[in-house]
């Protein structure tokens, strides 16, 4: 056996994106030292920043942040392809005390603008769990609008256009990975709830017994938007669409990369919408639970901090395709002495179908189902400058889209972000 010349140049041309990107980072690595950059610019555009403090001065606080993956799938899934996706976020916060209205309210207007280069990245990889959580349909619309009143410093209320995952079933750790499974768990993402890129109107209620312990609990529309057009916000309550209920208990002491962090939570969640399920079948009620934790291993001065999150995730197995999901990763900030704000990680996350669907698939398609999909993520958050990161990602996904007809998938990509 031997392989030929061919073969080896076809080798070379799938990995020259990652040799090239490899060394892109390594470049910056070695020969910008974190430690000179200037800690007043934090902002691309920091000839606005008198402006910016007059207005926050006046409780206003103005945010934009451009995201941009650039991903290319280097080998199996279905077709070797790549593609870029952007993701615009403009935040506008209002403080009513400081805006000389009433004390204890606070005004969010989020405006979320994205684009692709035409072809989305699971179109191309074929994996179920989302390789880029950025990754959504051409559009530029309202997100967020809500009010939150805090009557104490034990009780929120909040009302408006609000993303669930904003506040439940989030980890700080897993915060870092581009793979959407770590941001929100793919068991609760299936059935459709306010989450990136169609929110809902909400009210959610927050309640903190003690200084480490909150309990949330929220309603939800349990239809999102339009389903004829996801691209444009829209709030219609009809008496079909039923309500998505959340509740979460909680646990955290301290912030991530201190080493008293921790953050453990609890949460439940239903649907009372008539959907129809993988058979075609009208159900209507769904439900789930989940279980985060998150901590940080050790904080050391000069030796930098490493922190580990866990992810526990159960619903209907008769009722949903995936019947179970855990995930779990580790991040190690200050990695290099001389860079002590960037930040490594490994993660795996794991996708379980259940077992109604498995037997529906084996009537249907013969045994061309697997039971899981995983995704190891490798990736490394380099901060070029205090406005610039740069953040090259490796993910391996093991049997994409829980197809046997498509070979594992490995996707090679970064992410850019710059803060104006």
């Amino acid at each position: 056996m031997y392989i030929t010349n061919n073969e080896i140049n076809k080798m070379e041309s799938r990995f020259n994106p990652l040799l090239n990107l490899i060394k892109l980072t390594l470049s910056a690595m070695l020969f910008i030292d974190s430690s000179a950059l200037l800690a007043d610019d934090t902002r691309l555009m920091s000839n606005l920043e008198a402006p910016r403090q007059h207005l926050e001065a006046h409780g206003i606080t103005i945010e934009a942040v451009l995201t941009t993956d650039i991903m290319y799938n280097i080998d199996g899934g279905i077709e070797q392809n790549g593609t870029l996706l952007g993701n615009l976020d403009l935040a506008f916060e209002i403080d009513t005390e400081k805006a000389g209205l009433w004390k204890s309210g606070t005004f969010f207007i989020y405006g979320l603008g994205n684009f692709n280069s035409g072809k989305l990245l699971t179109e191309i990889a074929g994996d179920l769990q989302t390789t880029s959580n950025i990754e959504a349909d051409e559009a530029f619309k309202l997100y967020e609008a809500w009010y939150e009143h805090r009557f104490s410093d034990h009780i929120s209320l909040l009302f408006g256009l609000h993303d669930y995952n904003s506040e439940f079933d989030v980890t700080e750790y897993g915060g870092l990975f581009l793979q959407s499974s770590f941001g929100i768990s793919p068991d609760i993402s299936q059935n459709g709830p306010s989450i990136f890129p169609v929110t809902s109107l909400a009210i959610r209620l927050k309640v903190w017994p003690t200084e480490n312990t909150y309990i949330m609990a929220a309603l939800y529309d349990g239809v999102p938007g339009d389903s004829a057009n996801s691209t444009r916000t829209s709030v219609r309550l009809r008496s079909d669409d039923g309500l998505f209920s959340a509740l979460e208990i909680g646990n955290t002491v301290g912030n991530p990369g201190n080493q008293a962090y921790h953050k453990y939570a609890i949460g439940a969640w239903q649907l009372t919408a008539e959907v129809e399920n993988f058979a075609g079948n009208i159900q209507d009620e769904n439900s789930g639970i989940y279980f985060i934790g998150e901590k940080t291993l050790f904080a050391n001065t000069g030796r930098g901090s490493l922190g580990a999150f866990v992810q526990l995730g159960f619903t209907h197995a008769d009722r949903n395709q995936l019947g179970s999901y855990w995930g779990a990763g580790l991040d190690y900030t200050g990695l290099f002495s001389t860079r002590p704000e960037d930040v490594a990680g490994l993660a795996v996350a794991r996708a379980r179908n259940g077992a109604s669907f498995m037997n529906y698939a084996k009537y249907v398609d013969g045994s061309a189902v697997e039971h899981t999909e995983t995704t190891i993520e490798l990736t490394y958050q380099a901060r070029i400058q205090p406005w610039l990161t740069v953040q090259p990602d490796l993910q391996y996904v093991i049997n994409p889209g829980m197809d046997r007809t498509l070979d594992n998938a490995l996707i090679v990509g970064a992410r850019i972000e710059v803060v104006f």
